[in-house]
């Protein structure tokens, strides 16, 4: 694949302004300068479920499993150590995708340390990916690790009492660009931009590692590379410590999310893969974590909840209302809440059920206790 230069920028309150390129490229075996990164490029290992067990080439730290959204049996997974075999743990399936691919049902999951192989059961069919996220080529990243998003002086403060949202970029968590691009360098997944009449909030259904950076890496190349999306499939991603990322490529001026500088009532998002069939105009928010039977970090509650008073200052979306959204590319109507879970479009388990009963008193009232 060629490798493409990529931007990544800072936003203030009084503008936006853009910084050097920062091209992606093999690391050295030398030390890095101040201003680069080396950052391990993810590795995988597919194959499909037989039901039989699966001994991955090499160590592994996440296993993904990926189904037609119409196989709705229940499936476990269990993992091998040195010393046998662990107890059977449920999967967790939600459905996502671009509008213009067949859509999947994915769930992902850790592996214990140490883990030499796995087996699923009830998924015989299915795609299985083992996730190495430590142990790739090391890739040098370039430019800012971080940048903002800021709506000052409008409708929405944040927790901080301002509103001014900070974020990792994609050089600062370490995105491969080249999935993005196909071997003849064309972008596998062209940016499309709506007017934003919705946000929505997700869950990764994983348990995540130690390396929260390197939980986004492995959704993203799960998207990108082995369900041929070309990128990821949610606009912002937040981790337990309340850790922001930047998500689906919005264009090379560097604002993320958004096509120019956001005005509410005209901000126009990138289209994402987060909610099929809804997935225009709808800016996707993915906690990081695996919500059934537990709730989210207080951390990352707050954090989520600055993330939708920012996006609903930048884009006048009310967190109060329900809305007629309008497809704009079919022209359905489908009412729903301005602020609405993945479940609240489609029939999905997402944002886990533990967080899903208490979304409105933990989010979404909070969100709206944010207007000025």
């Amino acid at each position: 694949m060629r490798r493409r230069t990529f931007l990544t920028t800072a936003t203030a309150a009084a503008g936006l302004g853009s910084l050097a390129p920062a091209p992606l490229t093999p690391a050295p075996a030398s030390a890095q300068s101040s201003d680069t990164r080396a950052i391990p490029r993810v590795l995988t290992e597919s194959t499909t479920s037989t039901g039989s067990p699966v001994r991955p080439e090499r160590r592994f730290d996440l296993v993904a499993v990926s189904r037609s959204p119409e196989r709705t049996s229940d499936a476990s997974v269990r993992f091998e150590l040195p010393d046998g075999w662990g107890a059977w743990r449920d999967l967790h399936f939600h459905t996502d995708g671009p509008d213009h691919l067949e859509t999947n049902s994915t769930a992902m999951v850790r592996a214990p340390e140490g883990a030499i192989g796995y087996q699923v059961r009830g998924a015989d069919g299915s795609d299985l990916t083992s996730v190495n996220v430590r142990d790739g080529e090391r890739l040098t990243f370039g430019g800012p690790e971080r940048t903002t998003l800021s709506a000052e002086g409008d409708e929405y403060r944040s927790m901080s009492g301002t509103s001014l949202l900070p974020m990792r970029t994609r050089a600062g968590w370490g995105a491969d660009e080249s999935l993005r691009f196909d071997d003849n360098g064309d972008d596998l997944w062209p940016a499309e931009f709506h007017r934003v009449q919705a946000l929505t909030v997700h869950h990764t259904a994983m348990e995540t590692t130690d390396d929260h950076a390197a939980d986004v890496r492995a959704v993203y190349r799960l998207h990108a590379a082995e369900q041929g999306w070309g990128d990821i499939g949610y606009h912002l991603l937040i981790d337990p410590d309340g850790v922001v990322y930047e998500g689906r490529h919005s264009g090379e001026d560097g604002i993320p999310v958004f096509s120019g500088v956001p005005l509410p009532g005209h901000a126009r998002s990138v289209t994402a893969g987060h909610a099929a069939g809804f997935n225009h105009a709808n800016v996707g928010v993915c906690l990081l974590g695996d919500f059934t039977h537990e709730v989210p970090t207080r951390a990352a509650q707050d954090s989520l909840v600055t993330v939708l008073r920012v996006l609903c200052a930048l884009t006048g979306v009310d967190p109060t209302r329900e809305i007629e959204y309008v497809n704009p590319d079919t022209g359905a109507v489908t009412p729903q809440e301005a602020v609405a879970r993945h479940r609240d479009w489609l029939d999905t388990e997402c944002p886990g059920n533990a967080f899903a009963d208490v979304f409105d008193s933990a989010i979404r009232e909070r969100v709206a206790r944010g207007r000025l």
